[in-house]
C-alpha cells in the first residue's frame, strides 16, 4: 500500500504545472487522521482531534477565466488538493459544533470519526459517482443515503459505536454541500472536470487518508483496485504484482462485471 501511495503521489507530482506547489501538510492537532501508517498504533486526541487539512495550491487559471471564458483545466495535483479543502478542513468546524451530546462525548465521536472515518466518507461520494455515473450537478439529493450506508455499515464500523446514522448524516450533509459547490457552483476551475475525473480525484484522497488500506475492506476495493486498473497507469507493475499476490487484485473485466452485478 505504501508503493501505491509513492505511485500515485508521482503521478500526481508529474502531471501539476509550474502554477501549481505541492501540498505542505501541517502536522499537530490538525493533522490528517489517515497519518499513521499502522491502525494499531494509539491514537491520541492532538493527532485525531481534526480533519485532514492540507494547504491547497493556488491555480492560476489564465487570462481566459477573467474575461468569463471557459477557464483551463486545474492539474491534477490541484484538483486532490481542492477537494480536500472541501470536504475536510472547510466543513470541519461545522461538523463539530452540530455533534451532539457533551464535550466528552463529542471527543470519543471525534476519536472514532479519524477510525476510518473519513476513507469511509470518501468511498461513499466514490459508490454514488460509480452508481450513477453522469456529472456530480445531475446526481439527486437521495444519493446521500448511499454515503451514509457506506460509513454505518463499513467493515470498520463495529469499532464506532458513537458514528449512529445521525451522526454520520450531519457529516454527509456538511461533505456532500461542500463536494457540490466544489464541482459546481463556487470553483469553475473543478467545475468542467469529468466523471472519471472526480473519480481519480476522490479515490486517491480515501488512499492518502486511510490509516491502513490493506485492512479496509472498501478502500481496496472502491479505490485501490480502480486506480491500479486504469490505463492512466497511477500504480505501477511493480505495485500492482504485489497487490495481485496479497489480495488476488481482479482485472477490469472481473471489478466492472462485479461492480454492475451490485
Amino acid at each position: 500500500m505504501d508503493l501505491v501511495r509513492i505511485d500515485c503521489a508521482v503521478w500526481l507530482a508529474r502531471e501539476k504545472d509550474g502554477s501549481v506547489e505541492l501540498p505542505r501538510q501541517r502536522r499537530g492537532p490538525e493533522a490528517a487522521p489517515g497519518a499513521s501508517s499502522d491502525d494499531s498504533q494509539s491514537m491520541t486526541e492532538e493527532s485525531t482531534s481534526g480533519a485532514p487539512a492540507p494547504e491547497v495550491a493556488s491555480v492560476d487559471a489564465g487570462p481566459s477565466a477573467a474575461h468569463g471564458e471557459q477557464p483551463d483545466r486545474p492539474a491534477a495535483l490541484a484538483q486532490v488538493n481542492a477537494f480536500a479543502s472541501a470536504m475536510t478542513e472547510g466543513i470541519w468546524q461545522d461538523v463539530v459544533e452540530d455533534l451532539p451530546g457533551s464535550p466528552a462525548e463529542v471527543r470519543e465521536i471525534r476519536l472514532e470519526l479519524a477510525d476510518h472515518g473519513w476513507c469511509d466518507l470518501f468511498i461513499g461520494f466514490v459508490r454514488v459517482l460509480e452508481k450513477f455515473g453522469k456529472a456530480f450537478d445531475e446526481i439527486p439529493d437521495r444519493a446521500k443515503k448511499i454515503i451514509v450506508k457506506t460509513i454505518h455499515r463499513s467493515s470498520r464500523s463495529g469499532k464506532r459505536p458513537l458514528l449512529t446514522k445521525y451522526v454520520v448524516g450531519i457529516i454527509v450533509d456538511k461533505a456532500w454541500a461542500a463536494f457540490k459547490a466544489a464541482t459546481v457552483a463556487h470553483s469553475p476551475l473543478l467545475a468542467v472536470l469529468t466523471s472519471e475525473e472526480l473519480l481519480r480525484n476522490i479515490r486517491m484522497l480515501a488512499v492518502f487518508t486511510c490509516p491502513a488500506p490493506e485492512k479496509h475492506e472498501e478502500v481496496r476495493e472502491h479505490a485501490v483496485e480502480p486506480l491500479a486498473d486504469d490505463v492512466q497507469g497511477y500504480v505501477s507493475d511493480q505495485a500492482k504484482e504485489w497487490l495481485t499476490k496479497q489480495f488476488g487484485l481482479p482485472g477490469r473485466e472481473v471489478r466492472v462485471a462485479r461492480e454492475t452485478s451490485a
